[in-house]
């Protein structure tokens, strides 16, 4: 009995030093969380002026996809994610009308201190009544600007929706960004980037 005893407590107090490990590992990239958070909210609010869009992304972001691209400056990234919010959206969401991005799970994959993987699987939210329609997946990378002392979007990788990496490191989604699953994401229609014509 006592040796039952002492293996649960071992391997209770591993399972804390894994936990405070993790935690530990998550509050270092807390400053990538909260630009990536800020781009979901500033998406959503059509509000990717030249100010946001400087305070968020890094110049020479990259798109991995089919194709893929090189964006050199600011503008070229202002133009782009424009170009998406206000015209391959609206299409993708007619004859209704785009509401919001929602997150239904969020990883992350640490790859250095100053740069990081972040996953995502959205839920695109429609008129009326902010009805769920869509789900698609990608990964942002993440890296830390020593000059502006800040974290940036650095790159983003389309992704099928059946290949989210479920093995990289979950995160709590943070309820306002939160999808509330009015509808079941396994009803919901997958989309992939590269398949939607513009």
């Amino acid at each position: 009995m006592q040796r039952i005893i002492k293996t649960i407590a071992l391997t209770l107090a591993f399972s804390s030093q894994l936990l405070a490990e993790d935690t530990k590992e998550a509050t270092a990239y807390q400053g990538a969380f909260d630009t990536f958070y800020k781009y979901i909210e500033t998406l959503n609010k059509n509000e990717l002026n030249d100010e946001n869009i400087n305070k968020l992304f890094n110049v020479n972001f990259c798109f991995s996809g089919s194709p893929n691209l090189i964006l050199s400056d600011h503008a070229e990234i202002k133009t782009f994610y424009n170009s998406i919010r206000n015209g391959i959206y609206p299409k993708i969401c007619h004859p209704h009308k785009f509401s919001a991005l929602k997150l239904h799970k969020l990883a992350y994959l640490p790859m250095t201190e100053k740069f990081v993987k972040i996953a995502l699987l959205d839920v695109f939210l429609t008129t009326p009544s902010e009805t769920p329609r869509y789900k698609m997946s990608f990964i942002y990378s993440l890296a830390y600007n020593d000059k502006k002392e800040s974290w940036l979007m650095n790159g983003l990788e389309e992704v099928q929706v059946k290949n989210y990496p479920n093995n990289w490191k979950q995160l709590k989604v943070r309820k306002q960004f939160k999808y509330d699953k009015k509808v079941p994401v396994s009803e919901l229609k997958p989309l992939l980037a590269s398949a939607i014509e513009p």
